[in-house]
């Protein structure tokens, strides 16, 4: 039995391993969530600041190239903007299908832990019978004795 329970130990170990493995992959992605979106908003706010500047610059005497050019940088910023929410749904796919490996790789190791503390309760219980029934045997030879004097 003991060999039994060493070798689901053995099992829970690689089980765990590799549920802190997914774990640290589910923090690499929740890092790369937060720098997308903190990318997103400094893009958000160079994206209102150069509104703030196109707008302004019709108060101004400005060539009709450097109108050109800057409506050609806000739409820059907008494509950059579309990628970086690409980017993110991306990310969050990617840690919504962790967290579903990770619940399961949380799920098999409940399940292992579980079943080895049913072994070791098994074990422990089949050492009390054999436990009990030596202490049996030792009072049935003493009560023999007794009965021989």
């Amino acid at each position: 039995m003991q060999q039994r329970i060493a070798k689901f130990n053995r099992i829970l170990k690689i089980r765990e391993d590799s549920r802190r493995n997914e774990q640290a992959v589910l923090a690499a992605e929740r890092s790369e969530e937060r720098a997308v979106m903190e990318h997103l908003t400094q893009l958000e706010g160079e994206k209102a600041q150069a509104i703030r500047d196109f707008s302004t610059a019709g108060t101004k005497a400005v060539s009709a190239m450097d109108l050109w050019f800057q409506r050609q940088f806000i739409d820059a910023i907008n494509t950059d903007i579309s990628r970086g929410k690409d980017s993110l749904a991306e990310v969050r796919t990617r840690i919504t299908d962790t967290e579903a490996r990770l619940v399961e790789k949380h799920r098999d190791v409940r399940i292992m832990e579980t079943y080895i503390g049913h072994l070791k309760e098994a074990d422990f219980q089949e050492q009390l019978g054999i436990e009990q029934n030596e202490l049996d045997d030792v009072a049935t030879m003493q009560f023999s004795r007794k009965g021989e004097i």
